[in-house]
């Protein structure tokens, strides 16, 4: 009541502050106002979304796991990436086992890619081992190669996206798959 608002259909939200993406937080404290996120004390974090989330029987990722090109060698940049998804581990003793899946394009021969996508997923599994505290009998790495595209190959945002680390339960405590 004691600022300014916009008008709504919902007797809860009328008169109230605007939030355009409906996460709760208002625009004018919601660092990222056009897409939902969660609340954090940091101003330059609130609203924004995390980079790992547990969604069913996957952690969702909202970037990818970036590596030096055609190799397996997990770039700095993906530490913080790659400590939530650590966390998210953390807090479920639930899953019993995680499979990390690489996957790679189309492009060069497709031998060489399923390696380079299981070289890629075992790195990430030290990575969380080493770096991240997760003990390795929850996690299994496994390569796909280019056997499971989920865009075209064919432009370069679709190879982009086909180039990725998924992150699936495997397998829960209650012995669950």
């Amino acid at each position: 009541p004691n600022g300014a608002g916009v008008k709504s259909d919902d007797p809860k939200k009328n008169g109230c502050p605007p939030d355009k993406d409906g996460d709760g937080i208002y625009d004018k404290d919601d660092a990222c106002p056009d897409v939902a996120g969660v609340a954090d004390p940091d101003p330059k974090k609130n609203g924004c979304p995390k980079l790992a989330t547990l969604v069913g029987k996957e952690i969702k990722i909202s970037e990818q796991v970036h590596f030096d090109t055609g190799k397996s060698t997990i770039k700095a940049d993906s530490d913080k990436l790659l400590g939530e998804v650590s966390a998210i581990i953390k807090d479920h003793p639930e899953i019993a086992k995680l499979r990390i899946e690489g996957h790679t394009d189309s492009k060069g021969n497709k031998a060489a890619n399923k390696v380079l996508s299981s070289q890629r997923a075992d790195a990430v599994k030290k990575w969380l081992v080493a770096k991240g505290g997760i003990d390795a009998k929850r996690l299994e790495a496994q390569g796909f190669g280019q056997e499971k595209p989920i865009q075209t190959n064919d432009t370069e945002e679709g190879r982009a996206a086909n180039r990725r680390v998924e992150f699936h339960v495997a397998k829960e405590a209650d012995g669950g798959a």
